[in-house]
């Protein structure tokens, strides 16, 4: 094989770093520009414009291999979200609350949290970010998944499968042991003092497709254990550092604001983004121990699959 001239390599990263800039700055003023006109960047608008940049970048073919079996099953995982709650398992509640108490000193941090900055009959600031963050849920493993995809390939369906065994792993969880969130407690048992702060936010503003997704995408109400709002972040970072050790310490931080954000909301408990971590940190390793794994090694060395990487020339 003949040499690389030279440079080429600093030129490739040049290259793999200008992409990322142009990339998310893309993003980024078409999620501003629906927010002036009061729209919503939905996951089938983002695949929509992930699409169109994968043709930009001669790559339109290899998107539709690799994101059609992805989309097609996280999209029948959303569906089958919807059953959980009438396969009739008891939904807990009071219990929950008990655990909430126990770990936080003998106080809820929904109520709290709501206690100290939410003002009835009011819509702030605060509400109306925490309630974007939380809205922006499924749009993260996206584009997490879309920058891996473009930029960090070999990383690409080590995510996708990571991502789809934690998913399936909340929704057994979800069948076996439904949790309502907060909001939800008083019609299960003990009332607490928390608001649908996000109803409020979605209906004052008039966000259009923001108030019908928020009302009618949540497929289980009582899914609450463990948080994939929680955990979606977290086993991102956990890719992303793999790529950009430094960059990925963003996703950290959003991961945080995510958690103060479904506390805040009353959408969850803590115990449920701790839960969610757990779920997150469980999943990468499984995955990242069958890839080290002879025998999966053994059975891709014959198949040129996607954790594989196809030599050059």
């Amino acid at each position: 094989m003949a040499p690389k001239p030279a440079g080429t390599e600093t030129h490739g990263r040049s290259l793999n770093r200008f992409t990322t800039v142009i990339l998310i700055g893309y993003l980024a003023f078409i999620a501003f520009l629906m927010l002036v006109r009061r729209a919503t960047l939905s996951p089938e608008v983002f695949v929509v414009f992930a699409g169109v940049i994968a043709v930009m970048l001669g790559r339109g073919r290899a998107f539709v291999r690799d994101w059609a079996p992805f989309l097609l099953i996280f999209l029948a995982w959303q569906l089958a979200r919807s059953l959980a709650d009438d396969i009739g398992a008891r939904v807990q509640s009071d219990s929950i609350i008990a655990i909430e108490r126990f770990i936080s000193f003998g106080t809820v941090p929904s109520v709290l949290a709501q206690k100290a900055w939410y003002v009835p009959g009011q819509i702030s600031v605060l509400d109306v970010s925490m309630t974007l963050v939380y809205l922006a849920h499924f749009l993260l493993p996206l584009i997490a998944a879309f920058l891996l995809w473009v930029l960090r390939r070999h990383l690409y369906y080590p995510f996708v499968m990571a991502l789809m065994l934690l998913s399936f792993a909340q929704f057994a969880t979800a069948v076996a042991l439904p949790v309502a969130p907060p909001r939800f407690a008083a019609l299960y048992g003990e009332a607490l003092a928390v608001h649908d702060i996000s109803l409020d936010v979605t209906q004052a503003l008039h966000l259009g497709t923001l108030s019908w997704a928020y009302q009618n995408l949540n497929g289980n109400p009582v899914a609450a254990f463990p948080s994939l709002h929680a955990a979606y972040p977290i086993l991102a970072f956990l890719f992303l550092r793999q790529a950009w050790p430094r960059g990925a310490w963003l996703m950290l931080a959003w991961g945080a604001v995510v958690v103060f954000a479904i506390v805040y909301l009353a959408h969850h408990y803590v115990i449920d983004a701790i839960g969610g971590i757990a779920y997150a940190v469980a999943a990468y390793w499984v995955v990242d121990r069958l890839r080290q794994a002879e025998w999966v090694k053994a059975m891709l060395a014959n198949w040129r699959g996607p954790f594989r990487r196809r030599r050059p020339g």
